[in-house]
């Protein structure tokens, strides 16, 4: 009996450990610091932080305040720059630290960093939909935090903001802050205020799911009179706090002007840096939506399984989707008129090619997914060394770069910074941080 007692308690510790749930508490100290301008409802959201790894590299936090979407989206911001110039006027007018000025300056060498990313989603095996999401991008010693933002409603009761929990990479800014203790200085602290505008993947109360992932093309740019801009880096965040249905996206996205943030800045050396959204829905709908030649593309599954972009023979095969039950998206164009341009891009220099396939392959086997099986398929999927289109890009890149070593994975210029996973059934989310596939962590939409 007691050898059956203690077989039991390994179990559970095997579980805890394995599928480990922050548990540390907040990292910011009770006092608020001399010096800052941040109101009440920015400090409780500050004193929220914590860290959830054992590495010091992710973190949560629960955005308390106030952060002022439409007074942001009026700023009719063109570029990153602007952008964080934009947020500072609405939310910390009176702050004297300027992160545009440390953004200025190194925009060039953000702009020369090559990402990728993967992103799925399919039937849930517990019922409901799953998505994956793999965010591939320079192993900087930067921080991803996890942002929770409560329901808002009007004084009439009617959901005007849906509660949301989605994953934001500052490194854009931290690895040339210098800071080397997560979300400890005030510095730091001020710059998760940021946050909430800038998710990359999450998912909202009604089940909402959206990913993002890197295209390389010249950006774009719309300029119908009367529109809104918005920056495809405020996307997610738009989307998810005001839509709870692929449809409902779609029309959201046609009412604005849609400005890739990475192709109009003023100090950009690179101007062919766009993004492509993933987004899934409680109802089993999914769609990829693109834009090319400014004009929004909306492709579902039949479209990415029948009608594939077609690719030159001289370059690496294009493989449309094997099934029509789930979505799989990287980072090269899925709509077929992006064949047609642009006229002197080499389109077999995409990224993506080989993750694809994985990723596809490994939904064809299977009817559906728990979000495990959502979180192994993201391992498989990882940017490593046998990845042929990270060799091409490294090996691209070590004719400029002579200090580069191919066979030395901690001098690659890519690592799978954060796996999330994504299930609008049981409203969860799991998280491995940095490859970290070993230490699984569960959270939920709501900061808890």
């Amino acid at each position: 009996m007691k050898k059956y007692y203690f077989f039991l308690l390994a179990i559970v510790l095997f579980v805890i450990v394995g599928c480990k749930k922050s548990s540390d508490g907040p990292e910011t100290p009770s006092v608020k610091p001399d010096g800052v301008t941040w109101t009440d409802d920015q400090w409780k959201t500050i004193q929220t932080l914590r860290r959830i790894d054992d590495q010091d590299y992710l973190y949560e936090m629960n955005c308390l305040f106030d952060y002022k979407l439409d007074e942001v989206l009026n700023e009719q911001s063109a570029d990153l720059v602007s952008l964080f110039e934009a947020i500072k006027r609405v939310i910390l007018p009176d702050s004297k630290t300027d992160f545009t000025e440390i953004l200025g300056l190194n925009i060039d060498s953000i702009y020369n960093y090559c990402g990728g990313c993967t992103c799925f989603s399919a039937d849930g095996k517990n019922g409901g939909y799953v998505m994956g999401r793999n965010y591939d991008f320079p192993p900087k010693d930067d921080h991803t935090l996890i942002v929770h933002t409560p329901q808002v409603k009007d004084a009439d009761g009617n959901i005007t903001r849906y509660a949301t929990v989605g994953t934001v990479d500052l490194g854009i800014l931290t690895q040339f802050m210098g800071e080397e203790f997560g979300y400890r200085t005030p510095r730091m602290q001020e710059l998760a205020l940021y946050a909430p505008y800038f998710i990359l993947d999450g998912m909202n109360e009604a089940g909402l799911m959206s990913g993002l992932m890197v295209l390389e093309y010249d950006g774009t740019h719309q300029e119908v009179a009367g529109k809104t801009n918005l920056t495809n880096a405020m996307i997610t965040r738009v989307i998810l706090d005001r839509c709870s249905t692929v449809n409902q996206a779609v029309s959201m996205l046609e009412q604005f002007n849609i400005i890739s943030v990475f192709q109009t800045s003023p100090f950009s050396t690179i101007p062919w840096i766009d993004m492509h959204f993933e987004f899934a829905d409680k109802s089993g709908d999914r769609a990829v939506i693109e834009w090319t030649e400014n004009q929004m593309r909306v492709l579902r599954g039949n479209d990415l399984k029948n009608n594939p972009r077609t690719q030159a023979p001289e370059y690496p095969a294009i493989h449309p989707q094997k099934g029509d039950n789930y979505v799989v998206a990287t980072n090269y164009y899925l709509s077929k008129d992006a064949m047609e341009f642009p006229k002197d891009m080499t389109l077999g220099d995409e990224m993506g090619f080989w993750r694809h396939d994985v990723v596809d392959s490994l939904l064809y086997l299977k009817q559906s997914i728990t979000s495990q099986d959502a979180m192994d398929i993201c391992y498989a999927a990882r940017i490593m060394k046998n990845d042929p289109d990270c060799i091409a890009k490294m090996k691209m890149m070590m004719e400029h770069d002579p200090t580069l070593d191919i066979d030395n994975k901690l001098a690659w210029p890519w690592i799978t910074i954060w796996s999330s996973v994504y299930n609008n059934q049981d409203m969860s989310v799991l998280f491995c941080s940095r490859e970290d596939f070993d230490h699984r962590y569960k959270l939920s939409l709501q900061y808890k």
